[in-house]
């Protein structure tokens, strides 16, 4: 018996604090007094109750609020929503704008999830309907008092409709328009001349990279001619294979044409194939130059030990390099390069 009346009690109680409760002794202030529409409004509704709503955090000084008026947004917007605790009494803050004219009568809602308190049961479980008799956690509801708003006929006084007003043009503005129609005509005039010129500026364009990878071309062959030079460590083969090698790509780039596969004899009949029939006495000097380089490095190159270099006199048919012979076929060279760079327009 005594079982079955503790029992009555336990459910009894639950029952008494899982009841949602509303608040009392509740008070209201709305400032400014005379709310307009489109005016910012603030509301302070002030409590007290003995659930502690900052149990979670003692230190803080505000709690901030879920809009609890989603949905009414056509009558009024909610810019803040705040919580503050005075002992046992709280103020709850709203600052909103209200969108209509007349009485805005504001619904009632749960502050435990305005504030984001999740409810649970006896099992601890989260319950998805706070207001379900399931529920252990105390629901506590605000029900703010209806506020008047006012039209702002009311505050102007004036029931008139106003004339109309033709746009305020700022000074200065017709230039600034002026200006910016020009500029739209001229990129328009540019945007069709380029447009009609196409072809024309595409073949330049090209016409530059080539001249650029040209250039390109040239100073990369003198650098690494002038490295082969500076060498001091190779031999005389080394030098003659080095050399032919540099300048075979840089005319083989150059002119298109495959210098790097004919043999050193071929030299000129490939440039006159090149120029079309006929060397430009511009660039003559400079392929003959040439063409003697490429003789003189090739017996360097095979007639090592042979019969020729045994000869006299050993000047002529010796197969080694005269001590200034580097450098005079170093210059050779580069000098051929520079003239074919600066007569670009006479063998193409």
């Amino acid at each position: 018996m005594k079982k079955f009346l503790a029992a009555i009690f336990v459910l009894f109680s639950i029952s008494i604090f899982a009841f949602s409760q509303e608040s009392e002794n509740a008070g209201q202030v709305l400032m400014p007094l005379d709310v307009y529409v489109g005016d910012h409004a603030e509301i302070r509704y002030t409590f007290r109750s003995a659930i502690d709503f900052f149990a979670n955090d003692k230190t803080a000084e505000k709690k901030e609020l879920i809009n609890p008026f989603v949905g009414l947004e056509d009558s009024f917007s909610v810019v803040k929503a705040e919580l503050y605790q005075n002992d046992f009494e709280y103020t709850l803050r709203f600052v909103i704008i209200p969108w209509k004219t007349g009485t805005i009568s504001f619904p009632s809602f749960n502050l435990n999830t305005a504030l984001g308190v999740k409810a649970e049961n006896e099992e601890g479980e989260v319950v998805e309907n706070p207001d379900d008799s399931s529920s252990i956690e105390p629901q506590f509801y605000v029900a703010l008092f209806p506020i008047q708003i006012k039209s702002i006929v009311e505050k102007t006084n004036n029931h008139q409709m106003m004339p109309p007003v033709p746009p305020i043009i700022i000074p200065g503005t017709t230039y600034v328009i002026f200006l910016i129609a020009l500029g739209a005509i001229v990129l328009l005039i540019v945007f069709f001349r380029v447009l009609l010129k196409f072809n024309s500026i595409k073949t330049k364009w090209k016409l530059y990279l080539k001249k650029r990878a040209y250039k390109k071309n040239a100073e990369d062959a003198v650098r690494k001619i002038k490295k082969l030079y500076k060498s001091t460590k190779s031999s005389d083969i080394e030098f003659c294979t080095g050399l032919q090698n540099i300048t075979r790509n840089y005319l083989e780039f150059r002119f298109d044409y495959r210098f790097t596969a004919i043999s050193s004899s071929k030299i000129r009949s490939a440039f006159e194939q090149v120029c079309f029939g006929e060397i430009p006495s511009e660039i003559a000097y400079s392929v003959e130059d040439l063409a003697s380089m490429f003789v003189r490095t090739d017996y360097i190159r095979y007639a090592h030990d042979s019969i020729d270099s045994q000869l006299y006199p050993p000047s002529e048919h010796q197969a080694a390099l005269a001590k200034t012979e580097r450098k005079s076929l170093t210059e050779m060279v580069i000098k051929a390069i520079d003239c074919f760079e600066t007569n670009e327009g006479q063998e193409e």
